[in-house]
Parts: structure tokens; C-alpha cells; sequence
């Protein structure tokens, strides 16, 4: 195994050298830059500072001869051959991230409960989707007006894109995904978009409150940060009305098997056998966090539950600039008294 390490993040992680450098990074939670993967355009260079790489062939177009000789390499296209030093920039910024529009295949569609339905977008050839943990996409189709739905998988695979679509009473497009969509239909896709996404340098431990499906981008953030190795404490809370809404298992296997996250399931609704929490989800972070000076929150689902949130835990201390919703939801700019 060879050694990667990026001296301008000081983050390191391992390779085999069977895969490009670029891909191990992004399987290892790390934002490198990249464009279309084939190593033509360039966007991937990095200054190899220590180390050897190569490549399987020639050498891409996408680089010099010029830029070889000087230590830069596609990281795209090259292999790591020893333990490696390198320098490049990391993106954590959305501002950092071109927004396109790339045609995508359903590969997989999976019903997880009565409402909720899993949806994988294969993007074909080398494409794919430069995003950051907890961004959307529009999803087109020729037949009804664009529709957001945040990424649910981390970036990690990135021509490979995770949503989980409810059914929405008298919703003509959920209609269609829930009853019509076949695996590999041909759609489009144009993203990524929004302001809500994981601030992974942080050092704060951060409170998560989900509703509904907006578990969705929650659980991008999480398996980010689990690939990152991150050992922030993370507080999950996941609020539904009924125990059947609780579309995965994921929350309570993260539990078992790291000591950093803590999952809190919450029911609005519940039946008489319901043991645990019960009521609107953010009054649960209130009860168990006297004071949220210290903590980042992230809030995705529905507005109601987005808007209580901000407002009440302001009251209760957070820092207005460490609460981050999704943007197409409801992003608090107000004070204590809206």
C-alpha cells in the first residue's frame, strides 16, 4: 500500500495503485477537483511534490510534456508507484463546483416502504458529478417542469446519484416516478445546486434533524464524514410520523458500529407500542441541549419543521452562521423574533 497525502489539507489516505489517485481520493471522502475524467481537460492537475506515478499508455492529452517535466500530473488518469506528496486544492466551496446539465440512465429503482422509493442515476461513459455532501440536482424530464431532490449518497461515486422520492398526494411527477419509471429510462439531470452542504473542517460537533425524507441529504453527510474519518460527535435526529415511516436501518447500524454517532428516532404520531421519543422532532434536541453555543445543526424537511428549529434553538444559543438548512426548503436569514 502507498501513502497519499495533500500538503495544502494535510489529509492523507491509502492506495494499492491498482485505481487512479483520483478515484481513491473521492472513495476516501476527499473533494478533489475533476472535470470529465478522461484526462483532457485539465481540471484534475496536481504538483507531485515526492513520489512516483504513471500512467497506462501515453500521456493524456490533457497535460504537457512542459507540465510533466515540472512534476504535474492528471490525477484522473495516473497511478500511484510509491508513497506520494502532493499539492492540490481542495474544494469546499460551492462556488468552487461548475453546475452542468448531463443525460443519466435509472439504473435501479427499489420501493423502501409505502411512500418512499430509492432512485439511482447512472451518468454514462466517464461523466460525472462533482458535488458536495448534502447538494441537490434538478432532475429533468421532457413531459413535466424540472424537480429538485437532494443527492442522497456521498460523493464518493459521482456517476452514480442516490434520491429517495415520496409520494406526494395529488403530485403529478411523484405519480409518474412511483408508478410509471422504468429502470433504464434515459433522463437528464443539471446540478449540483444549493448552499446546504457538510462544512467538514470544522471541529464543532454537529446536531443533524431530518424530517421525513429529508433523512436523504442527512444520510450523504453522514457517510461522508464516515469516510472521511471523522470523529466529530454527531447527533442524528430523525423525525417521522409513524414507525413505518422510518424508510432505513442505516441510523441504527452508524450507532452500533461508531462511537461518534448517536441516533435519536422521533415520532410524531405514534401507535400505543412506541417506546421512544415522541413529538415534533426539534423539541427533542431542545430537551436533551441546554445550551447549542458550541454545536453546528443542519436542518432538512419540511418548512414548518426547518423554520421551528431555527427559531427556537436561536433561543436556546446556536450561533445563527453554524445553522445551514437546505436551500430549496427554507434557509434562515431572520432573529429572534419572526
Amino acid at each position: 500500500m502507498f501513502t497519499i497525502e495533500n500538503q495544502v489539507s494535510g489529509k492523507i489516505f491509502q492506495t494499492d495503485g491498482t485505481d487512479s489517485i483520483l478515484d481513491d481520493a473521492l472513495i476516501h471522502g476527499l473533494n478533489f477537483p475533476y472535470g470529465c475524467q478522461k484526462g483532457s481537460c485539465g481540471k484534475c492537475k496536481a504538483t507531485i511534490i515526492e513520489g512516483e506515478v504513471g500512467y497506462e499508455g501515453e500521456i493524456p492529452s490533457g497535460i504537457t510534456p512542459e507540465e510533466v517535466a515540472d512534476g504535474m500530473a492528471l490525477l484522473c488518469q495516473c497511478r500511484a508507484k510509491s508513497d506520494i506528496s502532493l499539492v492540490v486544492a481542495e474544494l469546499d466551496s460551492v462556488a468552487d463546483i461548475e453546475v452542468r446539465t448531463l443525460p443519466c440512465k435509472v439504473e435501479k429503482i427499489k420501493r423502501l416502504n409505502h411512500d418512499v422509493i430509492q432512485v439511482f442515476l447512472k451518468i454514462p461513459g466517464s461523466e460525472s458529478l462533482q458535488y458536495l455532501a448534502g447538494q441537490y440536482i434538478d432532475l429533468i424530464h421532457p413531459d413535466f417542469d424540472p424537480r429538485a431532490f437532494s443527492i442522497a449518497n456521498a460523493p464518493t461515486n459521482t456517476s452514480l446519484i442516490e434520491l429517495h422520492v415520496r409520494l406526494v398526494e395529488g403530485g403529478k411527477f411523484t405519480h409518474f416516478v412511483f408508478n410509471e419509471l422504468e429502470e433504464k429510462s434515459l433522463l437528464r439531470i443539471e446540478g449540483p445546486k444549493g448552499d446546504f452542504f457538510f462544512r467538514e473542517d470544522s471541529k464543532k460537533p454537529v446536531i443533524l434533524v431530518a424530517g421525513g425524507t429529508g433523512f436523504g441529504p442527512i444520510k450523504a453527510i453522514i457517510e461522508h464524514a464516515i469516510a472521511n474519518k471523522l470523529n466529530r460527535q454527531i447527533y442524528l435526529y430523525w423525525g417521522v410520523r409513524d414507525e413505518v415511516d422510518f424508510y432505513m436501518d442505516l441510523p441504527s447500524q452508524w450507532a452500533n458500529d461508531y462511537d461518534n454517532i448517536h441516533f435519536i428516532p422521533v415520532l410524531s404520531e405514534p401507535n400505543d407500542e412506541w417506546q421512544g421519543r415522541t413529538g415534533f422532532v426539534h423539541e427533542s434536541v431542545l430537551n436533551d441541549f441546554d445550551d447549542l453555543t458550541g454545536y453546528e445543526v443542519y436542518a432538512c424537511g419540511p418548512p414548518k419543521m426547518v423554520k421551528s428549529a431555527a427559531d427556537t434553538f436561536i433561543n436556546q444559543g446556536m450561533i445563527k452562521d453554524n445553522f445551514f438548512a437546505d436551500a430549496f426548503v427554507f434557509a434562515y436569514t431572520g432573529n429572534n423574533n419572526e
